[in-house]
């Protein structure tokens, strides 16, 4: 009798779990091991995010020369044109925004300078290759901001009426300028130095560049008060 009880507790012993039983048992297993842990679980931490500006990837997606990049042109006629500028420097991403005209208060308002912005440097060094292409009468050098934000841009929309009479009064231009789309309370008055005597010169604001381009062609070489005078549109 001792024989057989010996037996079967010996095939208790050597006999495989069930894998039903296993599969019920490991999580409760797993419940009670955690129950037992004297380690308190913490939420995964987030990495810090980088501080601003101290990233690698900035200086690699800012191209070179963000801000704008300043030249002073010069070596042009009196009535260049913003399209004859942009010709000049085509390919090198220049729009009528980017060009300022610099008009000198004495002789007769001629253009001293266009400022130009580029967009970057090396734009700048391609109008420096297109004006060597087209020969030496045009000239490029480097400029700053602070010669670029002064200037006050015309646009082609004011009109330098040159040769006025000493005596024309305001009533005289409006009367000039008879059919013509403008500003009347922007005619201005000033007075430039020339050789000699000073000259009277009437600034006045259309309402388009089309409309200070119509008046020049219309209205060129016309009479004010039994005088000749000519026009010039400033850009």
């Amino acid at each position: 009798m001792s024989m057989i009880r010996s037996t079967f507790r010996s095939r208790l012993c050597l006999r495989s779990l069930d894998p039903v039983t296993t599969r019920i048992s490991i999580p409760f297993l797993h419940e009670w091991r955690k129950c037992l842990s004297t380690v308190t679980e913490l939420p995964p931490v987030s990495p810090l995010p980088p501080p601003p500006g101290n990233s690698p990837i900035d200086g690699i997606n800012k191209p070179s020369g963000e801000g704008g990049f300043y030249g002073k042109f010069s070596g042009f006629s009196k009535h260049t044109l913003k399209t004859d500028i942009m010709n000049v420097f085509e390919g090198c991403n220049v729009t009528p925004n980017n060009l300022k005209f610099s008009y000198m208060r004495g002789g007769n308002l001629n253009p001293s300078a266009v400022y130009v912005q580029f967009p970057t440097r090396s734009a700048y060094d391609a109008a420096l290759r297109a004006i060597s292409k087209k020969g030496k009468l045009y000239k490029l050098e480097r400029a700053t901001r602070s010669q670029w934000d002064p200037i006050v841009p015309y646009d082609g929309k004011v009109v330098a009426l040159h040769g006025l009479p000493p005596n024309a009064l305001l009533e005289d231009i409006d009367r000039f300028l008879s059919g013509c789309l403008y500003y009347p309370g922007s005619i201005q008055f000033i007075t430039i130095q020339g050789l000699g005597i000073p000259k009277r010169v009437a600034l006045v604001h259309f309402t388009s560049q089309i409309q200070a381009m119509n008046a020049y062609i219309t209205k060129n070489r016309k009479f004010v008060l039994n005088q000749r005078i000519t026009l010039q549109v400033l850009q």
